[in-house]
């Protein structure tokens, strides 16, 4: 008998409608409520958590957030007590949410939405959303996913952390404020986290719902997400360049060239993979 997709309609208008959202948030202007900030900055997570339990089931979408939330916090905390991990930085009170050893937790959330649209898009390159990833695939997915995460970092962090001040330098550094060293420590905690989560991924009970026919929309979904984050960064001077001055926009439009020439053609990359792909329909 041919399984019918009617019962995943409503999951899959929801999740447009979370990720029509996700992209509207690009429009925010910089003088927005801080709460209604933070309220759409919550949108692709929940899409995120959404997606990724129809795609590999509750508990390793659960515990998968665990280990992004877990690793990323224990990095950060480290990171701002020592400097070792990421240099010499500090989160102020306030533009984050409440502080934890000096973190805000709030945006160890945001890190799960931001791994897991960089993980769809490794695995939809590497051929592996259906499939398990295993090896030297898990290993080669793994730091891809890595390398797309820590290019929004790269797109992203000159304007929240030089212009937005929701995290300050102590000393500086040579991009736009911000040291080569931060990179770097993104990339290798970011590879920490994601190999855990596709350990998680390679479950038995894992693996059987990842192998579960779904639609294809289903997967533009889950890669269309990735291109929120440049799609945000481009618009950036657009929305809210007339609440800051020269400077800001420079960085603004620098962003602009990193998100367009080095993240977009990722997002494209991972788009154009999914004409391979054999799905349910």
């Amino acid at each position: 008998m041919t399984q019918t997709t009617r019962p995943q309609v409503p999951h899959s208008v929801g999740l447009w409608i979370l990720l029509a959202i996700s992209f509207a948030a690009a429009f925010v202007p910089a003088g927005a409520n801080g709460s209604v900030t933070l309220l759409i900055g919550m949108v692709p997570v929940v899409f995120a958590m959404w997606h990724f339990i129809r795609w590999a089931g509750a508990q390793t979408a659960w515990l998968s957030f665990l280990a992004v939330v877990v690793i990323s916090f224990l990095g950060e905390a480290l990171g701002v007590a020592t400097g070792l991990v990421f240099g010499n930085y500090y989160y102020p009170d306030g533009p984050l949410g409440p502080l934890l050893l000096g973190v805000p937790p709030l945006i160890q959330f945001q890190y799960f939405a931001m791994a897991y649209a960089s993980l769809m898009i490794a695995r939809s390159i590497g051929g592996s959303l259906t499939v398990a990833a295993r090896g030297w695939m898990l290993f080669g997915v793994s730091v891809m996913a890595a390398f797309g995460m820590t290019l929004l970092d790269l797109a992203s962090d000159p304007w929240h952390a030089t212009v937005l001040q929701q995290w300050i330098w102590r000393d500086g550094g040579p991009y736009f404020g911000i040291p080569i060293h931060n990179f770097f420590g993104w990339f290798f905690e970011t590879l920490a986290f994601l190999l855990v989560v596709q350990a998680l991924l390679n479950r038995t009970k894992a693996l059987a719902k990842i192998a579960e026919p779904k639609p294809r929309g289903f997967w533009l979904q889950g890669v269309l997400l990735y291109g929120t984050f440049p799609f945000t960064i481009a618009l950036t001077p657009l929305v809210q360049g007339s609440a800051f001055d020269h400077d800001a926009l420079v960085i603004a439009n620098a962003m602009v060239g990193v998100a367009l020439f080095a993240v977009v053609p990722l997002w494209l990359a991972g788009l154009l993979s999914l004409r391979n792909m054999k799905t349910h329909e």
